[in-house]
């Protein structure tokens, strides 16, 4: 009689070991791959942002072109084409929304804030200079640029990450006008307090144009 033996070794499943072994290789995978993910996601809101910005500024200064001024008056939510009537606030990207300059209000386009929404995502006209009243050395040579302006109109974004901030200011100012993540910034487009709370955020000043 003819006796037939299986094979067992093609037919077996993994042991522990190699399980553990897979396992393992998937960890490091991951460890190494899931950052770079994080990273980009990052770098992607950093660019949404410079985009906007650059949006904003181009619809800023259209809006001057037309009107001779960067502001004009807006009554119950409503743009009113008064140039004599100058309007100061924080919601000038609500009046270059009704222009029809732009196609979403700044807080839409903008995903750096923490919290978001209008309230701490939006383009402001202000008198004194822009910044919270300590205005703009754009240059860096510690002279402030828009102490005597008219009119300063800047994006303002508030409850920053600290690393966000930085990147973005060596983005648009270079390193010698940007400082870190961690102290302030006072010189340049991009200008911010240095960041607190847990987590450290800041609110992030932005230069477009003044008068």
């Amino acid at each position: 009689m003819k006796t037939t033996v299986k094979n067992n070794k093609a037919t077996r499943g993994f042991t522990l070991v190699e399980m553990i072994g897979v396992l393992a290789v998937i960890a490091i995978l991951a460890g190494m791959l899931i950052p770079k993910i994080f990273e980009a996601i990052r770098n992607s809101r950093i660019n949404a942002t410079l985009e906007a910005y650059n949006t904003l500024k181009a619809a800023v200064l259209e809006h001057y072109a037309k009107w001779g001024k960067f502001a004009y008056a807006f009554t119950s939510g409503t743009s009113v084409t008064d140039p004599n009537t100058p309007y100061t606030g924080t919601s000038f990207d609500y009046i270059l929304l009704k222009e029809g300059r732009i196609d979403a209000r700044a807080a839409d386009k903008i995903p750096l804030s923490t919290s978001g929404g209008t309230g701490n995502v939006y383009v402001s006209v202000s008198t004194v200079g822009g910044r919270g009243g300590s205005g703009y050395d754009l240059d860096g040579d510690n002279t402030v640029d828009t102490a005597n302006a008219n009119y300063t109109v800047e994006l303002v974004i508030k409850d920053v990450l600290g690393k966000d901030a930085y990147d973005l200011s060596l983005r648009l100012d270079g390193k010698e006008l940007s400082t870190s993540e961690t102290s302030d910034d006072t010189k340049g487009r991009v200008e911010y307090a240095a960041p607190s709370g847990s987590p450290k955020v800041t609110t992030v000043y932005m230069y477009i144009a003044h008068q």
